[in-house]
């Protein structure tokens, strides 16, 4: 499931913040990065100001000095001046701003002060035009009439300053000018107030090029970041798959060898057996080809695992469970091994309740363990279970020969052993810690290892969602015990020929009366004949495209219900997943003997609960 991320905002260093939350925040954010943008603008250009209005008192002196008192003309020249030198600190200071919202604010500043410019070059002409010549009142209406034009520059496409700016200076002067000529009052006034919204259309056409052209800077970037994120993601997705694909290679090359050998010993067994051995030696051999395949079932269970993790096909099932008494039965269970090689196999248990995957949490701990059996000699292998900051942690510590610190990341790659160069089967595959690792990284838990050369080792698994109360404990219903299969009714279904005869011979030593199928029409006949079985084990692919889980869910709806126990060689597929959703368990091939009986007497007992519940 995907989640919709919040509004966004990215920046470069050299270009404007860019806003992913839609069409009205990039509208707001262009906005102010406009302000911003001719506040800038604007305030560099009033840096020069204060040169300007020297040349334009210094012009006005040169027209109308022979008409005019001094003394007034140099009051309004420093008056005129003070606030042209004003606007160029205040255009100073603005250069300082970073933040798009101060724009406003000084913007509002750049438009009084524009006023009062204006207004005290347009109080020029109430001072001096009454006194004037004719020729020299033509020469300043045409300069007073020039300088707002030039102002559009100045207010660098801002309308309100040039109309600030323009308004200052033309109603003094058309003031002025309809007093010395009152029959033009109102013509003169109203050609100032035409001209001055002239020129703030002009300045508003400005301002939205300049709208326009940061709009575009804002677009540009945005698809500079987007492509930047997607080379990255194309370089992260290469990087990946370049080292998916080293993996793959090193995993075949290993696997390549560890499965030479062993069927080679076996090509070489097959030809004793074929022989007529004697029956020692037979049983010699029968011991060794079942060292061997079991070998061979570890490595393919391995690989088969390895592939389930890296297509992401498998899903923890999260629930309430008890790390506890899962690492408790897996310390069982590895109870003789232990005991066989003289070594302690101790336990320090404190009760710990987590929601997670207990098949997932059950793996980890049994490779863990097994590891610290295999790789010690001598000594005790401990295993400790308790809850520190919200986490449950699993902790394996052994006495073995320990992990040299340059070696302590190469042992979760896959088929990489320490102290293992000539591939001893004895000591495993090289896969276990490899899935131990993925596992983890599914169920969001953190591994750490602390280990030195001939001090031993110890692995530590941190869990999240650990549960506080023993509320939340579940209890661990008991195992069926051996021998409780004799008279059980067992359908078993495949289209391989060799598996059904070796799984039939085996369930029917366990007491088991066996009904096989090679297809579907022959178990409907079985169900026809003996009526729905005790227990169905099916073949996840059949014939002719068939799916074992589908055929199940088809006889359960026709006959009611039974147990069901689906095999299959598949690691990744939608009839995989299918079977899995309709909550069949699931075993992949091949299965040890062991792992069969107890996953057939957990479908039993299951199914006896459920049977007992439904009739209360």
């Amino acid at each position: 499931m995907k989640n919709h991320p919040a509004p966004t905002s990215y920046s470069t260093s050299t270009g404007p913040s860019i806003s992913t939350g839609g069409k009205e925040g990039d509208d707001q954010a262009i906005q102010q990065e406009a302000s911003l943008e001719l506040v800038k603008l604007h305030a560099n250009m009033l840096k020069r100001m204060p040169v300007i209005q020297a040349f334009l008192i210094l012009s006005f002196w040169l027209l109308i000095s022979s008409s005019i008192s001094g003394t007034q003309f140099l009051v309004w020249a420093a008056v005129s001046f003070s606030v042209e030198c004003l606007r160029a600190y205040y255009g100073t200071q603005a250069l300082k701003i970073t933040v798009s919202s101060r724009a406003s604010t000084e913007h509002r500043r750049f438009t009084i002060l524009a006023t009062l410019a204006g207004g005290a070059i347009g109080v020029s002409a109430i001072l001096f035009l009454p006194v004037l010549t004719v020729e020299q009142r033509a020469a300043v209406g045409f300069l007073l009439t020039g300088i707002p034009a030039a102002g559009v520059a100045v207010s660098q496409a801002s309308r309100y300053i040039i109309g600030g700016y323009a308004l200052g200076i033309l109603i003094p002067a058309s003031l002025a000018w309809g007093q010395v000529y009152p029959d033009q009052a109102y013509g003169m006034f109203g050609l100032a107030i035409v001209y001055s919204i002239v020129l703030m259309a002009v300045a508003a056409d400005n301002e939205k090029m300049v709208f326009r052209s940061i709009a575009i800077r804002h677009e540009r970037d945005r698809v500079v970041l987007e492509l930047e994120r997607s080379n990255a993601e194309v370089r992260q997705a290469m990087s990946k798959a370049e080292r998916a694909a080293q993996a793959r290679a090193r995993v075949l090359a290993a696997a390549s060898h560890d499965l030479r050998q062993p069927l080679q010993a076996l090509s070489v067994y097959s030809a004793i057996l074929a022989a007529s051995p004697t029956a020692q030696t037979l049983k010699e051999v029968g011991h060794d080809v079942d060292q061997i395949v079991r070998s061979l079932g570890s490595l393919l269970g391995g690989l088969l695992d390895l592939s389930r993790l890296s297509s992401d096909y498998y899903v923890p099932d999260k629930q309430v469970c008890s790390l506890d008494r899962i690492v408790n039965g897996v310390c069982n269970e590895l109870q003789t091994l232990a005991s066989d090689k003289g070594l302690s196999l101790s336990r320090h248990l404190t009760p710990v309740a987590l929601r997670t995957d207990p098949v997932a949490l059950g793996r980890i701990a049994r490779n863990l363990i097994e590891n610290a059996i295999k790789y010690t000699d001598v000594g005790a292998v401990t295993v400790n279970t308790t809850a520190a900051h919200g986490m449950a942690i699993l902790t394996v510590s052994d006495t073995g020969k320990g992990i040299p610190h340059s070696e302590q990341i190469r042992i979760f790659e896959e088929f990489y052993q320490v102290d293992n160069p000539g591939r001893d089967r004895s000591l495993g595959v090289g896969l276990g810690l490899a899935i131990v690792q993925r596992l983890c990284e599914l169920l969001s838990a953190k591994i750490e290892l602390e280990s030195a050369p001939a001090q031993g080792s110890s692995f530590s698994i941190s869990f999240p969602d650990v549960l506080e109360t023993e509320a939340h404990r579940v209890p661990v219903a008991p195992i069926v015990q051996e021998g409780t299969f004799d008279g059980t009714k067992v359908f078993l279904i495949d289209d391989e020929v060799d598996i059904v005869k070796s799984m039939s011979k085996l369930l029917a030593l366990w007491g088991m009366t066996v009904h096989t199928a090679e297809s579907a029409p022959t178990l409907i006949q079985h169900f026809l004949a003996s009526g729905k079985p005790d227990l169905l084990v099916a073949d996840l692919r059949l014939g002719k495209g068939e799916h074992g889980a589908a055929l199940a869910q088809q006889l359960r709806s026709k006959y009611g219900d039974f147990p069901v126990l689906i095999i299959t060689g598949e690691t990744a597929s939608e009839a995989l997943r299918a079977a899995v959703d309709l909550g069949y368990p699931v075993m992949q091939k091949p299965i040890a003997p062991e792992d069969l009986r107890q996953a057939i007497e957990a479908c039993l007992k299951e199914f006896q609960a459920k049977t007992v519940a439904d009739a209360r």
